[in-house]
């Protein structure tokens, strides 16, 4: 009885954790849209996305990155059956999340070493979902992480592509949005 019982709480950590990666991953992609159409002088070509936590709104981009991370944080405390590896990404990702949000653009190379982990963390996560997953979506996911390493590299060098940095910069964060967005949802209906 008891052990089943530490079974089933164990199974719904998992589902808490599906949950809080689900909710961050949507509140913060709406927030950012809403912020982005609110701020008139933002451009998503021209204008980092960070750049929407400093200008005419900044409380909904900042706020909503911490909610992102503190989400990514609480998850990564909830999952224990993955590698240490996949917890330490996921809680890195979370702290360089919550640092964008704590310590914007004005705050130089501080903000670039917090937005460093929050594009690069998820961006490696991937590959360690995909070994827990090795099916096609499992694939997909090693596929978006590879995506926004390849973007992240480029983003770094100066070669936007014709994109903008703006643009640039969201080649690599949205493949992370949606296979985070796939595996949190795929980890809630397995559970």
């Amino acid at each position: 009885m008891a052990i089943s019982l530490i079974y089933m709480a164990e199974e719904n950590h998992y589902r808490y954790a599906a949950f809080m990666l689900l909710f961050g991953d949507i509140e913060f992609f709406i927030f950012l849209n809403i912020a982005g159409f609110l701020d008139k002088g933002y451009s998503i070509s021209n204008n980092t996305i960070s750049h929407l936590g400093i200008d005419s709104l900044p409380y909904i981009f900042n706020i909503a990155i911490i909610v992102l991370g503190l989400s990514e944080i609480a998850a990564s405390m909830l999952l224990k059956k993955y590698s240490r590896a996949f917890l330490i990404l996921l809680f890195t990702g979370g702290i360089g999340a919550m640092g964008v949000g704590m310590f914007n653009e004005h705050f130089g190379h501080i903000h670039l070493l917090f937005a460093l982990l929050a594009f690069l963390s998820p961006s490696i996560l991937s590959f360690f979902a995909m070994m827990k997953n090795k099916n096609i979506l499992g694939y997909e996911w090693a596929l978006m992480g590879s995506i926004s390493i390849a973007a992240l590299i480029l983003y770094i060098s100066g070669i936007y592509l014709g994109l903008g940095n703006g643009g640039m910069e969201r080649m690599v964060m949205i493949p992370e949005l949606i296979w985070v967005f796939q595996f949190a949802a795929v980890l809630y209906v397995k559970q």
